[in-house]
């Protein structure tokens, strides 16, 4: 409709990967890491975790927290560790042994889900995602940080 139309913009919505420091940072109410899980949510982005993250949380839930982490674990999209996914892991860690890095399983599966469904790894421990064909975010820990686009 002529000149009175909105300029078309195009969104670009990324599935996030949630690592568990991140799910704990949040379950713990450090109000950064909230605060940038609400933004992306009210961005349109959707925010998953794997089954390597929820045995580790389920492994360290205090008992108080038991409520309010099943409640973040339910709502978050599951993302399933495929055959694609393990065979990628799989190949990470000998591709980083033979560099003299070692890549723990757990680890190597996060990364081999996050390739094989396209998601972003938001965790606090970059450095055990060195892999260059996944992209890997920290978190920001300031009020006045911002997530990068990098």
């Amino acid at each position: 409709m002529g000149g009175t139309d909105p300029p078309f913009r195009e969104y670009h919505l990324s599935l996030y990967l949630l690592d568990t420091t991140v799910l704990v940072a949040h379950l713990r109410g450090e109000s950064d890491v909230t605060g940038l899980l609400l933004r992306l949510l009210s961005e349109g982005h959707h925010l998953g975790t794997t089954c390597v993250n929820i045995a580790e949380v389920e492994r360290g839930v205090r008992p108080r927290e038991r409520r309010t982490t099943a409640l973040l674990l339910e709502r978050l999209k599951f993302i399933e560790t495929t055959r694609e996914a393990a065979i990628r892991a799989g190949r990470y860690q000998r591709e980083w042994q033979v560099r003299g890095h070692t890549i723990h399983m757990p680890d190597a599966l996060i990364a081999g889900t996050a390739r094989a469904h396209g998601a972003i790894i938001l965790t606090d421990n970059v450095k055990h995602f060195p892999m260059r064909d996944v992209r890997v975010i920290a978190p920001p820990r300031s009020a006045n940080a911002s997530l990068s686009s990098s």
